[in-house]
Formats: C-alpha cells, structure tokens, sequence
C-alpha cells in the first residue's frame, strides 16, 4: 500500500471516527452519558420510561396533566388576530381599538367560543411577567392597529410606514407572554416547587403542575409533532427551517416528555437538566425565527419584490426580534440591545434606510447573541 493510500485511509477513519463520536447521549443524568457527543440523538437511557406523547397517569389511572389556562389563552390570541384579519385586503373594514384592548384584557364578552368569557384567564396580566410598560406598548399598538387605514392596494393591514400591526402583536405577544411565562415563570421556578404533596382535589403535585403549564405555552397537543402544529410555537417550531437547522419541535418536545417523566418518578435532577434544554432551544428557537424573517427580507429586496411582502416579513422580523429580551431570565440580548434594530427595522420598514447592508447588520447581531452564526444563513 502506497503512503498516499494509508493517509487517505487514515483520513477516512478519522472523519468516520469524528462523525461517530459527534451525536449521543448528552444528558450526565443519564446511564447512557457520552462526554464526547456534540448533539443528542434524543436516545438517552434513564431509570423510568418517556412516553412519546405528553400523557401521564398517577398510579390509579388519574390524569395528572392539566394546562386548561394555557389553552384558552391561546384561544384569547387566536381570536384576536383573526379579528385583527378582517382588515386584511379590506379597505371597508375598520377595528376597533376597545374591542382589541378588551380582549387583550378579557373584559370582551363576545368571545366565539363562550368558555372564554370571564374565565378569569388574561393575556394582558401574562405578559413580561406583569411588566406595565411592556404591556401599555402592546396596548399602543393595538390602539393604533384600530386607529389604521386599511388600503385597497396592500394585503395586509399595515400604517402609514408600512408596519403591519397584526403580525407585530401576535408575534410580540408569543414571545412576551406564551415564551415568556414557559421560561422565566414556570421553568424559572421550577426547582423552588414542591413535589411531594398532590394538590388538594386534584391528582399532580406543584410541581408536575408548573411543568405542564410550560408545556401549554409551547403547544396543547399532547401528541405533538402528529398535532398542534397548526397556531403559534407549536406551530413555527416545527417549521422546516427550525426543525431542520436546530432540531426545536423534536428537543423541545423530548425535553418536556422526559423532564415530566422524571418528576413523576422523583428524578429532580433530571427534570431541572432537561429544564436546561428547554430555556436554551427557547432561545434559539425565537432567534432563529427572527433570522428566518430577516434572511426572507433580504432575499425579497434582492430579488426587487413587492413592498408590501417585504414589509409584511420586516414586520415578522421585527417582533421576533422584540421578543428575544423575554426569552428566560439571561436573555442573549439586552432590551436596550433589541429596541436598537427594533428602531433600525421600522426605518427600514419606512424606506428611509432599506438595503443589505443593514438588513446583514441585524442578521449578525442576532447570529452572534444567540450563538447561531454558523447557520444564519440557513434559516
């Protein structure tokens, strides 16, 4: 054998070799641990069994599973933007801020689904984690979503700008309220609760309790990926580009199922491990749809598309971006940080300062903050 041949076959193994050692088990808690993978094969080996869907039973046959509050705030929101849709692509249509504001609120009392009314369930008192300034700047924009002129030659209902009001508030509050409240509240929390004691006339502990919560802001489906794919998290997360890139419905998802499987059976350290890994692909996972929107922008001005499309992905860009400071309590960018390409989009928006440029400007802060420069252009 020549010595070109034993250095490629060398090179061969090693790359073989490298390949192999790069995907395992990366959980410590696990038997199965492998130090040297660089991303989890979703196959760790523990003391109890994960169940593929979000279902768990006490020992008589009890759910234990309940995020009913979850669920109808997600309903709160749909309604909403449908009704913020109405004034898409039509002129003859105009909304009506006390509408908006009272449904943000749940004074509304002309919910489709009636269950909604006074259930005691809000979107506004869940936002920022009650923050007044944050949730007065939601209320701003819902008065000035009303307080717009609808235009006949534009399909969504955007301002005089260009920014489309609809996508800012339901994309703002995804992340405001429904990240916001799965991460720096309940998973935030989580290691303080107790689980040792089921709650009083039901059938899960506190603790079981908060982590299904968290669960219900990311999707309602306790079968997810096969449903719950349709609104919201649950819904972009599985999005090819987040799905393919970063693995969010999938680690999310196997997270959740695994760290309840692990309070179930007392494994504390195992559930506030896989906590971990929620609030970090959280984080990723809002980023990334912020790159996505971003690299879509800049694809459209290349390309010398229709403004008002460009627009339309600006203004998802935008809110996506707005929502990373509520990302956890150590979000990768500083409200002073994100509120500087906020400002810089909606000039953008505007037309005063449009171009690659500044469009790459933004893609590399958000790449780099969120540590996923090595595939901002993928999303």
């Amino acid at each position: 054998m020549t010595l070109i041949n034993k250095i490629s076959m060398l090179l061969i193994a090693t790359v073989l070799f490298a390949s192999c050692a790069k995907k395992g088990c990366m959980d410590p808690t696990a038997a199965n641990y492998d130090s040297n993978a660089e991303k989890t094969d979703n196959n760790c080996d523990y003391s109890y069994t994960v169940p593929q869907n979000y279902e768990f039973t006490d020992l008589n046959g009890n759910n234990t599973v309940s995020f009913t509050g979850q669920t109808a705030r997600m309903d709160m929101l749909s309604e909403m933007v449908t009704y913020l849709k109405t004034a898409n692509n039509n002129a003859a249509v105009t909304l009506d801020a006390a509408v908006l504001l009272s449904m943000y609120d749940n004074t509304y009392t002309n919910w489709d689904d009636s269950e909604l009314d006074d259930n005691g369930k809000q979107l506004k008192s869940k936002t920022a984690l009650g923050d007044a300034g944050i949730q007065a700047m939601f209320e701003g924009w819902m008065t000035a979503a009303a307080a717009a002129t609808p235009s006949s030659n534009a399909s969504y209902l955007q301002d005089s700008s260009g920014l489309e009001w609809t996508q800012v508030i339901e994309k703002g509050l995804m992340s405001a309220c429904f990240v916001s409240q799965l991460t720096s509240n309940y998973l935030g929390g989580i290691s303080e609760d107790d689980n040792t004691e089921i709650i009083e006339g039901e059938f899960y502990t506190e603790m079981e309790h908060h982590w299904d919560e968290a669960y219900g802001y990311f999707t309602d489906a306790p079968d997810y990926p096969t449903n719950g794919t349709n609104r919201f998290w649950g819904k972009y997360a599985n999005k090819s580009y987040l799905e393919d890139n970063i693995g969010s419905a999938t680690d999310i998802a196997t997270a959740f199922r695994t760290g309840r499987a692990a309070i179930a059976s007392g494994n504390i350290a195992d559930a506030l491990y896989q906590a971990e890994i929620i609030k970090s692909e959280s984080k990723q996972m809002v980023a990334g749809m912020a790159l996505h929107y971003l690299n879509d922008v800049k694809a459209q001005v290349s390309s010398g598309g229709d403004q008002s499309s460009i627009n339309h992905s600006m203004s998802e860009a935008l809110a996506f971006i707005y929502g990373i400071q509520f990302v956890t309590d150590n979000p990768d960018m500083s409200y002073t940080e994100v509120m500087s390409i906020v400002n810089q989009i909606e000039q953008s928006v505007a037309g005063i300062s449009q171009n690659i440029m500044e469009i790459n400007s933004s893609i590399d802060q958000v790449a780099a903050a969120s540590g996923l420069t090595d595939k901002k252009n993928d999303f």
